[in-house]
């Protein structure tokens, strides 16, 4: 079945995605689609945003070059003012200052995704399938709820589906992105959770690291794991040891788990070209060494959206592409340091963030 004429199709409705979308030119004909429907949290156990929800000062300055402000409603207390970092192969530890800012996830979403809507029809369950460069852009084969099938017309293409994005798999198959690793988090009862962001670091425990965020009535406590397969056991070890270190209490009232990208050369970060752009995670725009996501996909997705606006798009946005994989590189250094016992030994006796 043959669908609309778009001049602009934005693939993935997370932050980049609505980064890109709230920054259209005015009267650009666009449509966002996901696979499944952030305004809708918990579709499924492994579905969702499995993320803590800590906005860094990086992700701060960048939210405000979008020109937004938090609502409050988005915004939960405590608001850590301090990571605290605990080392087991070490036997260290470390507290040292970083101002965040704390969101409910969900909430967030909602609210990024409503502002987004104002410029894109928003399409939710919807996956793109199969895509063709044309002489005027793109033609791309979407299948929506239920099995319809449907081909769009755009004159760009902006994938901003994550770490295992579908956009650039079927445009740039000579370009895969960095390895992925498996997230997974669980939301604890607590009747006073802590007042920093902890981390924990341990080889036996996790092949990152392991975190505990304090929200209200709760604790998210995560961590990632290089093989899939045994992630599920592992991460039950991960919570024990949360447990012990940090003192939670609690029953586990949710669980959510996705795919990490985890970078560590400079041909895993591409950010596309032509008519179709890369932005986010799927331009594998992530800290190797904290994980930390936000920042980029929303510096790469306003940069996309205004580049829509320009003759030559690609070469508008790869600018601010080339800008923020450079400060990806520069955390490939950091990251080997962070993750090697030895190196961490000395790191933890310097100021130092992860």
């Amino acid at each position: 079945m043959t669908g609309g004429q778009y001049d602009i199709l934005i693939v993935g409705a997370g932050a980049a995605g609505c980064a890109a979308a709230i920054s259209l030119p005015t009267g650009a004909r666009a449509i966002l689609i996901d696979r499944g429907d952030p305004a809708s949290p918990g579709q499924a156990p492994t579905a969702g945003r499995c993320c803590g929800g800590l906005l860094a000062p990086d992700a701060q300055r960048a939210l405000r070059r979008l020109g937004l402000d938090l609502p409050e409603k988005v915004r939960v207390r405590p608001e850590p003012k301090a990571v605290r970092v605990r080392d087991l192969d070490t036997n260290l530890a470390q507290r040292y200052a970083r101002d965040y800012r704390n969101v409910d996830r969900a909430e967030f979403d909602s609210w990024l995704l409503n502002l987004a809507s104002e410029r894109a029809e928003f399409r939710p369950h919807t996956r793109l399938d199969g895509l063709v460069r044309t002489a005027t852009g793109v033609e791309v084969r979407l299948t929506s709820a239920g099995g319809r099938a449907e081909t769009v017309h755009a004159a760009l293409a902006i994938g901003a589906d994550g770490a295992l994005s579908a956009t650039r798999r079927v445009a740039f198959p000579d370009r895969p992105g960095p390895p992925t690793m498996l997230a997974i988090q669980a939301r604890l009862e607590s009747a006073r959770p802590p007042d920093d962001h902890e981390v924990l670091f341990a080889r036996h425990l996790t092949d990152f690291y392991a975190w505990a965020i304090p929200k209200a009535g709760s604790v998210l406590v995560g961590a990632a794991f290089g093989d899939g397969r045994t992630a599920k056991a592992r991460f039950e070890k991960v919570l024990e040891a949360m447990r012990r270190e940090f003192g939670l209490e609690g029953r586990v009232i949710e669980r959510c788990a996705r795919h990490l990208g985890r970078p560590h050369a400079k041909r895993q970060l591409f950010g596309g070209g032509g008519r179709v752009l890369l932005v986010g995670e799927a331009a594998g725009l992530v800290s190797p060494s904290s994980g930390e996501g936000l920042s980029f996909a929303f510096e790469t997705g306003l940069a996309a959206g205004r580049a829509a606006g320009e003759s030559a798009p690609a070469g508008a946005y790869l600018a601010t592409f080339r800008r923020q994989a450079r400060r990806v590189r520069r955390k490939f250094i950091k990251a080997r340091v962070i993750f090697s016992p030895p190196c961490r030994r000395w790191a933890l006796h310097i100021p130092w963030c992860p």
